[in-house]
C-alpha cells in the first residue's frame, strides 16, 4: 500500500478546489478533484481522510452547480452519503451532508427546478428528522426551509408556502434560539404574507402566539424586529376575519344602525 497522504497536503487540495471554484475554473477543479482521489482511494476508512474527501465533494459542488451541471453534484452528494454510511455517527460527515443538500437546493432555486427542490428539501428533512441532536444539521435544514420558502413565496405557490410556514414553525418550537430563528425569519414572514389570508382564525391566534413566545428566545434587534413584522401581519389577517364576521377589528361587537 502506498504512504499514507500529508493531511496538510489533502487539505491544500480542498483549498485549491474552494479557490478554482470561486474563479468559475471546472476544468482546474475536475483535475484537482481526480488528483484528490486517486491519492486516497486506499484510505476511505481513514476517519481524518474520510471527512476530507467528504469536504472535497462538498465543495466541488458549488461550482458544477454554478455550471448547471446536476447530475454530477447529484453524484457528489450520493459519494458524501456513501462516506456518512461508513461512519454514521460522525457529526462533522453529518454537518457535511446536510450542508451539501443545502447548496443543492441553493443552485436549484436559482435554476427554478421545482420538483428537484421538492426532492431535497425533503430529504434534507427526513435527515434533519434522523440527527436532532446535531445543531448544525438543524442549522442547515432551516436555512433550506427559509430559501425555499422566500422563492415560492415570490412565485405565490399557495400551497408549497403554507406547508412551509408549519415546517418552520415546527423547527423554531423545536430548536428555539437566535440561531435558527437567524435563518428563518424572513421566510416565515414571506409564508405569511403568501399564506395568511388561507389560515383560520384559530391558526392566527395560534401562529400569534407561538411568535411572542419566538421573539423571547433572542435579543437581536433585527431578528425581534421581522419576527414583530409577523405579528403584525397575522393582526391584520386576524382583524379582517373579525370584521367579517361582524365584528369591530379589536373583537367587539359592531354596533349596527
Amino acid at each position: 500500500m502506498s504512504q499514507r497522504p500529508a493531511i496538510a497536503n489533502l487539505k491544500a487540495l480542498v483549498s485549491a478546489i474552494i479557490a478554482n471554484g470561486k474563479t468559475g475554473n471546472v476544468r482546474a477543479v475536475v483535475q484537482t478533484l481526480d488528483n484528490f482521489e486517486k491519492l486516497t482511494k486506499n484510505y476511505r476508512n481513514d476517519d481524518e481522510i474520510r471527512l476530507l474527501i467528504a469536504k472535497a465533494y462538498r465543495h466541488a459542488l458549488d461550482p458544477f452547480g454554478v455550471a448547471k451541471k446536476f447530475k454530477d453534484c447529484e453524484n457528489m452528494i450520493e459519494k458524501i452519503e456513501g462516506l456518512l454510511k461508513t461512519n454514521s455517527k460522525s457529526e462533522e460527515l453529518q454537518e457535511v451532508f446536510s450542508e451539501a443538500l443545502n447548496a443543492l437546493i441553493f443552485h436549484y432555486i436559482m435554476n427554478e427546478r421545482d420538483k428537484d427542490i421538492h426532492k431535497t428539501l425533503t430529504r434534507l428533512g427526513r435527515f434533519a428528522s434522523s440527527h436532532q441532536i446535531n445543531p448544525f444539521v438543524q442549522f442547515n435544514y432551516a436555512l433550506a426551509l427559509s430559501q425555499v420558502a422566500s422563492y415560492f413565496a415570490e412565485k405565490e405557490d399557495k400551497d408549497v408556502a403554507y406547508n412551509i410556514l408549519w415546517e418552520i414553525i415546527g423547527i423554531v418550537t423545536f430548536y428555539p434560539g437566535k440561531e435558527i430563528l437567524t435563518q428563518v425569519a424572513d421566510g416565515l414572514l414571506q409564508c405569511i404574507n403568501v399564506v395568511g389570508n388561507r389560515l383560520t382564525y384559530s391558526e392566527l391566534e395560534d401562529l400569534a402566539n407561538r411568535i411572542d413566545e419566538f421573539i423571547n428566545f433572542t435579543n437581536e434587534f433585527e431578528i425581534q424586529q421581522k419576527l414583530t413584522s409577523c405579528q403584525g401581519k397575522i393582526f391584520q389577517y386576524i382583524a379582517g376575519l373579525r370584521m367579517r364576521l361582524g365584528y369591530s377589528p379589536d373583537g367587539k361587537k359592531a354596533n349596527i344602525k
